[in-house]
């Protein structure tokens, strides 16, 4: 499993983050905004590349140092997996059961039964997930896609 430490030199925040969360950071530098599961190799390469324009989540300074992750040393520290769908974490026990699981029990079930899950649509400019809600003004409704960005995007 693909997995990176991020650390911020001015602050000492740090994190790691699994494939799933490496592609959302992507996503924010407007990378991969139609794949939905993009190849692992191209996940690593746009990181070897992009990487240094990533900012920290403390204090928002970009050139962050990335490390291959040594999953083998954390033993009970194992990072949450965050469901592809809802972003809520999964919990230890299903991912003991199917290590590779990139949805919530909820979600998967939910999919299984046949409910379609619309892909979130992305924000051109900041690459944020974006909502379809109701325009103001008068007479015929009509919807409009809002950035969820902040400070959100003029679409």
């Amino acid at each position: 499993m693909l997995s990176r430490q991020f650390q911020c030199h001015g602050c000492g925040w740090w994190t790691v983050a699994g494939e799933a969360e490496l592609v959302r950071r992507l996503r924010k530098l407007g990378h991969f905004r139609r794949a939905t599961d993009p190849p692992t190799e191209m996940v690593v390469e746009l990181l070897n590349s992009y990487g240094p324009k990533l900012a920290c989540d403390r204090c928002g300074a970009t050139g962050l140092a990335i490390t291959a992750d040594d999953s083998g040393d954390r033993g009970e520290w194992e990072q949450a997996v965050v469901c592809e769908l809802c972003r809520e974490p999964i919990p230890a026990e299903r991912l003991e059961v199917f290590p590779d699981a990139r949805r919530c029990v909820a979600c998967q079930d939910a999919a299984d039964r046949g409910k379609s899950f619309v892909e979130p649509e992305y924000c051109p400019k900041c690459g944020a997930i974006v909502e379809l809600r109701v325009s103001r003004g008068g007479g015929t409704t009509r919807y409009k896609m809002f950035c969820t960005g902040n400070p959100p995007c003029r679409l």
